[in-house]
């Protein structure tokens, strides 16, 4: 099977593959040795959360395993469906993105969110990055999403990884609860997505500035939103970035909005 570096993050590096059984091109996610138990513990864990996923708007697992061709560096790997298209966030700073898309955009995540949630899982880092922009060759004008990256997700029954009183996620994108290293819920992941969809149109981060400076910023005060959006766009935003968890959408109801939000874009 050749490899060639597509992406490389904090927690692993994704390589484009060949599947030479199935003659398929497949995205392979290779973590580096483990450092100790806990790192090797979250590294699993990943591997089975998504080996219990299957959704549209969610990366395909394929296959996993564990590389012993060095006895003291044994690597988990996971082998996914490679996605023909760029992450969100290229697409943002590439130029001004349409409401209708950014509409599309947060159904299809939104729909992801609500497919996790319902199964226990919170992703925990929901940022442009994570969010791949899927070309399917088909000359459709629609936005397509898939929401990937579940390294510092949760889910039932893994509290001894996610520990309150730890920070873990991006600082651009956290939520209020996890800048004060709260309890975290699917709330936070319905926060981070606002701040996402918010980006979209102002092409511009939410909290600029250090990751303290930037996180510190939510607690004192709710992101702007232009009000040059519509009043259900100003709407929608503003209740998933509200500050008390209690008070956001839970996700099978942001289905709907965004769902609305993309008819009313649609007949405007």
């Amino acid at each position: 099977m050749r490899r060639e570096l597509i992406g490389k993050g904090g927690t692993a590096s994704v390589y484009r593959g060949r599947d030479e059984a199935l003659a398929r091109d497949v995205a392979i996610k290779l973590y580096p040795p483990a450092r100790d138990a806990l790192d090797a513990q979250r590294q699993e864990a990943e591997v089975n959360v998504l080996a219990g996923l299957s959704h549209h708007s969610l990366i395909t697992l394929f296959d996993a395993g564990v590389d012993r061709s060095d006895a003291e560096n044994v690597k988990i790997y996971l082998v996914m469906e490679l996605i023909t298209g760029t992450d969100l966030q290229k697409t943002i700073a590439a130029g001004p993105i349409s409401a209708e898309h950014i509409g599309q955009i947060g159904y299809d995540i939104a729909e992801g969110l609500q497919y996790i949630h319902h199964n226990g899982v919170v992703h925990r880092d929901v940022k442009p990055s994570n969010i791949l922009m899927v070309d399917y060759g088909d000359e459709s004008t629609r936005a397509r999403a898939k929401l990937t990256d579940f390294g510092i997700a949760t889910y039932r029954g893994s509290a001894s990884i996610a520990e309150v009183g730890v920070t873990t996620g991006t600082a651009a994108y956290l939520s209020p609860e996890q800048v004060r290293r709260a309890a975290v819920g699917p709330a936070t992941d319905i926060y981070s997505l606002g701040l996402v969809l918010l980006e979209c149109f102002t092409r511009a981060l939410a909290f600029p500035g250090t990751p303290v400076e930037s996180a510190l910023a939510r607690l004192e005060h709710a992101p702007e939103i232009p009000a040059s959006l519509s009043p259900a766009w100003r709407s929608a935003l503003a209740a998933m970035t509200a500050s008390d968890p209690a008070a956001r959408p839970v996700a099978s109801d942001l289905v709907v909005m965004m769902r609305d939000l993309v008819i009313a874009e649609t007949v405007a």
